[in-house]
């Protein structure tokens, strides 16, 4: 199905699409004849959601989906029933009191019940009462309920002021727009401004509420965060937790100079011992000899390893004891000062200077150099128990230190979270201290001076362009449903037959078939239908011609296809090229061709009988339709039989290529296929088959079996003829 055909299927139909566009216009018309006249009041309304004139307090950063989030929820909150109600009350107050009410009700109005079952002192005192504490009518109770019906009759319900009412964000700004349509410009201009003022009430109402409640919830907050600080804080004051650190580094330090200390006063020990052996050498000796002692600069040189040592040391503690290049440099200095004290032996070569001669003075000097040696062996012990306590000071001060590490950290986190909670309450307090709210009035509502368009154009115009666009989705939708086998392309696909050739609808209530095809119709208007009608029989007989085949069985797959009028035509088509034909109505379901042509049923009589040639016997009971007696029909009964139940055991069938020395073509018409096997019996006397196909119906999982008996046929199969073609379709697929 292409673009082509559908756009002929709307060309067709195209006054069914003028008929329905131009009624749905005209009733659009009539129901806005009397179209009330509306007149438009709005109000704009500055937020200060994008820019504030407010003087900034804190770090004020600009949310844009922070301002959007606003925007609606001042929207949701003027257009809430909470505010739109307390309008309500406003309106119906003014048109109760007023002198010049904005809605006059109708005497029909004034006489239901329910006008008259209120009174009107105690519904202005309800509704004042309502008004001034903000508070809303409920259903549940039987008077409210009935002043929200009272409401109702006014126009002035939600529901119905809601309809009138539009309420919006002027985009890109920092506007909200209120927008109230009615009959009344007075009333218009009175709603959005009193709509401003009850939402400011509510608004203020409810924002001192929330900010007081969340004040307080900010300040609770705030005050368990400072109790938490301050019981951390006492906690690490009470475990003297403050100077850990101090006393740590204060013990490393001394225990450092301590170790340096020890080093000196063991070098000096080794030094001292050394000179005592020296000493002792000389008293074991010859008394008053002279002895030499080496001084050739060794004491200098143990001197300067001690230093060195010492400085080693020193270097290695600084880095932390951690660092193994120090380590192996003290000790391959210590060793170097161990070898050089060891070496220093009594059998040393002397040199130059000489000891004491005397023993006394060798005695003397000996016994200062114990004593020298026993205060400096104190001096190490010392040192070395000094060393051990402050390493035990040590390691008690690193337990404490990781325990201080926890609980500073515990601090730090409480202190941190106390000064996050103050903030949050101070900026909290600054900005609900600071201003009530930011919403400004900066166009005040006006009486509309002209009613707004009432679009009446519009919607005449939408009205007739829905119709239109309606009625040409339904066309097109029932065309693509429809199935039907319309056009030679929608048959090759549907049916998958050879199609010998087509043939146009034609209406013959006011023609018969022959004045048609002979052309003694005097009818202008249908001369185009009649004249393809004609040529399309012409290409069938020129189809049939082509191939040789003399005996043609007509056959379809249902009834009511079209093959009596296709038999009817091209017989008279063929009488017209000099051809003589012989028809024989094998229908015996449906004996249409024989009333149709006035034949007389004689085919159940007819038999082989040697004495009496067949053709003459044809011939006598045989009746001719045509002026030039070139077409003979054959009918027959009607009845529910097959051709081998009714007719005789030596049949005409049987005989027909006898009679085409005769006749030129013989052409039997049969039953339809879904419904009678007749078609299928006869083909066994046929020289071909032809099935006959109508446009306007479609091929059903019924037509299957049958189709495919065509299909069978073994070369009988001459070709198909799609009848009563829509000449409009003829071009589209």
């Amino acid at each position: 199905m292409d673009i082509i055909y559908l756009f002929r299927t709307l060309l067709k139909r195209k006054w069914i699409i003028v008929i329905a566009t131009i009624l749905a216009s005209s009733v659009a018309w009539f129901l806005t004849l009397n179209t009330e006249k509306k007149y438009r009041s709005f109000t704009q309304i500055s937020t200060g959601f994008t820019i504030s004139d407010r003087i900034a307090i804190g770090n004020d950063n600009f949310d844009l989906y922070e301002a959007e989030t606003k925007f609606n929820n001042a929207v949701v909150t003027v257009t809430s029933p909470s505010v739109v109600n307390l309008l309500a009350y406003k309106l119906i107050l003014h048109d109760l009191e007023d002198k010049s009410p904005f809605k006059q009700l109708t005497e029909k109005d004034k006489q239901s019940n329910l006008y008259r079952a209120v009174n009107k002192e105690e519904a202005k005192q309800i509704f004042r009462d309502r008004l001034e504490n903000m508070n809303l009518l409920t259903s549940y109770k039987p008077e409210e309920k009935k002043m929200l019906e009272f409401l109702g009759l006014y126009g002035y319900d939600y529901k119905s002021i809601m309809r009138q009412l539009n309420v919006y964000r002027v985009q890109h700004t920092d506007y909200i727009q209120m927008d109230f349509v009615s009959q009344n410009p007075e009333l218009s201009a009175f709603a959005v401004n009193d709509l401003y003022e009850q939402f400011i009430r509510y608004y203020k109402k409810i924002r001192s509420t929330t900010s007081q409640e969340s004040l307080d919830t900010l300040k609770n907050i705030m005050l368990k965060r400072k109790e938490e600080l301050d019981f951390k804080k006492a906690l690490m004051a009470g475990a003297g937790i403050a100077s850990a650190n101090m006393e740590s580094t204060s013990t490393y330090d001394l225990i450092s100079n301590f170790e340096q200390s020890l080093a000196a006063e063991e070098s000096n020990l080794a030094t001292l011992k050394a000179s005592l052996k020296k000493v002792e050498a000389r008293l074991a000796g010859t008394n008053n000899q002279t002895v030499v002692i080496n001084n050739d600069g060794t004491n200098d040189e143990l001197i300067v390893l001690r230093n060195e040592v010492n400085e080693a040391y020193k270097n290695y503690v600084s880095s932390g004891s951690n660092d193994p290049a120090l380590l192996a440099r003290y000790n391959r200095l210590k060793k170097q000062y161990q070898d050089k004290v060891t070496a220093l032996k009594p059998n040393s070569v002397p040199v130059t200077e000489k000891l004491p001669e005397t023993k006394s003075e060798l005695i003397a000097k000996k016994n200062d150099l114990e004593i020298d040696i026993q205060t400096s062996m104190n001096n190490i012990a010392s040192l070395h128990s000094k060393i051990n306590t402050l390493k035990g000071a040590a390691n008690s001060n690193a337990a404490r230190g990781a325990s201080a590490e926890t609980i500073m950290k515990d601090v730090e986190q409480a202190n941190s979270e106390y000064l996050q909670a103050k903030q949050k309450y101070n900026d909290a307090f600054e900005t609900s201290s600071s201003s009530a709210n930011n919403f400004r009035q900066i166009l005040l509502g006006q009486p509309a001076i002209s009613p707004e368009p009432s679009k009446r154009l519009l919607i005449i115009a939408m009205a007739g362009g829905a119709a239109l666009v309606a009625s040409v989705l339904i066309i097109l939708l029932l065309a693509y449903l429809d199935s039907s086998l319309k056009t030679p392309g929608i048959f090759a696909k549907a049916v998958n037959l050879k199609l010998i050739n087509m043939i146009n609808f034609m209406n013959f209530k006011k023609s018969s078939i022959g004045d048609i095809v002979v052309k003694k119709d005097n009818m202008p208007r249908f001369n185009k239908q009649h004249n393809v009608f004609r040529e399309s029989l012409r290409k069938l007989r020129y189809e049939i011609e082509n191939s040789g085949k003399k005996i043609i069985l007509f056959a379809s797959t249902k009834k009511g296809q079209g093959k009596t009028t296709i038999i009817t035509g091209l017989s008279y088509s063929f009488s017209m090229s000099k051809k003589k034909i012989l028809i024989i109505d094998t229908n015996f379901c449906n004996n249409d061709l024989t009333i149709y042509l006035g034949a007389v049923p004689s085919l159940e009589q007819l038999e082989f009988d040697p004495f009496r040639p067949l053709i003459d016997q044809v011939i006598e009971k045989s009746v001719t339709i045509d002026e030039n007696k070139r077409i003979f029909v054959i009918g027959c009964q009607a009845g529910d039989f097959t051709p081998s139940e009714v007719l005789p055991k030596d049949n005409l069938l049987k005989h027909l290529h006898e009679l085409t020395e005769e006749f030129d073509y013989i052409f039997l018409e049969g039953p339809p296929l879904n419904d009678f096997s007749d078609a299928k019996e006869l083909s066994q006397y046929v020289d071909g088959v032809i099935g006959v196909f109508s446009a306007s119906d479609s091929v059903k999982q019924i037509d299957s079996d049958s189709i495919h008996f065509f299909k069978n046929l073994n070369g009988k199969y001459t070709g198909s003829i799609l009848n009563m073609v829509d000449l409009q379709n003829v071009n589209t697929a």
